[in-house]
């Protein structure tokens, strides 16, 4: 028989995209899955919009719960799936036909406990750009050494395919933002084989008004928590990607202090003092001992400086 592959769609307040996410994956080239619709709560429509398919098409099912955030509502899909494998889609994004089709013959084939596609993002104003990720096949500290570098492995969870054993001890953070980076490095290290290929199947949205694209917010501290934790693991557990890890943090924790608006420092006062404070501390680390490129290491040193001062100034006023 045929692999069965779960595939988990968390819905909340996307009905204007809702039915063209479903579509995607009825019509898949393979058609041996079990659909799994978890409406979150959802104020709007799509509660009838996943009842409706669930008459349409026997291999959807839905689970209707009290809001609880994107992480909770994967994690019910996961709680109430059957497959052999299993995949996520976020609601207001797509598949491309041969998708799951493609991505199990190769873990199949390469005998891989996870496999990774390309990513393709789809812009308000109709622009389309390619993640552009190399072909990979390798154990965990080579797929840990892309995932730490220009995330040349996506720590997305929606690209990819899994063997259900690896979610056996593993759920998502419940109410943490970024909470693919919370898990992602642990799936990899239940893994032996990972494999990912080029092909672009999964298409990402990009909306102006979602969390990760909108103006800073408390929330998006989740993101530095997320790749501290990720660096943590790494220096206990591969100490030979560690330093890899630590610098992808710096540049991480470099972003996020930059997301913070010029006019906001008084309100965001606690967590600018803290980026901050982590990037003052490193600051000989990476002009001397880290891995990071040399134009990155100058801009670095740069905006640490201007930052430093800036909040130095506006403390004391």
């Amino acid at each position: 028989m045929d692999a069965l592959i779960s595939v988990i769609i968390p819905v909340y307040k996307v009905e204007e995209y809702l039915e063209d996410c479903i579509r995607s994956v009825i019509q898949q080239t393979y058609n041996n899955l079990e659909i799994i619709l978890v409406d979150d709560g959802s104020p709007d429509r799509c509660p009838q919009i996943c009842d409706s398919w669930v008459k349409k098409d026997s291999r959807v099912s839905v689970i209707h719960k009290e809001n609880g955030g994107l992480s909770d509502a994967r994690n019910a899909g996961l709680d109430h799936c059957h497959g052999d494998y299993i995949a996520f889609v976020d609601s207001d994004d797509w598949i491309k036909p041969q998708m799951f089709e493609r991505m199990l013959h190769v873990i199949q084939s390469e005998d891989a406990d996870i496999c990774a596609c390309g990513i393709e993002k789809h812009y308000d104003d109709g622009h389309i750009s390619s993640w552009k990720i190399p072909s990979l096949k390798g154990n965990k500290e080579k797929i840990y050494e892309n995932l730490y570098h220009d995330t040349k492995y996506p720590v997305e969870a929606c690209n990819k395919l899994y063997k259900r054993c690896l979610w056996e001890q593993i759920r998502f953070p419940k109410g943490k933002l970024c909470e693919d980076a919370f898990t992602t490095y642990l799936l990899i290290d239940k893994a032996k084989i990972i494999v990912q290929i080029q092909d672009n199947l999964y298409c990402y949205r990009i909306r102006e008004n979602s969390i990760m694209t909108s103006s800073f917010s408390s929330k998006r501290m989740d993101e530095e928590e997320a790749w501290r934790v990720n660096y943590q693991f790494m220096k206990k557990n591969y100490p030979s990607v560690a330093r890899v890890a630590f610098d992808f943090y710096l540049q991480k924790v470099f972003v996020l202090i930059h997301a913070i608006p010029f006019e906001k420092i008084d309100i965001y006062q606690n967590y600018t003092e803290y980026l901050l404070n982590i990037l003052e501390r490193n600051r000989s680390y990476v002009l001397f001992k880290s891995s990071l490129p040399v134009k990155f290491r100058i801009k670095y040193l740069h905006e640490v400086q201007k930052l430093t001062k800036v909040f130095s100034r506006e403390h004391c006023a």
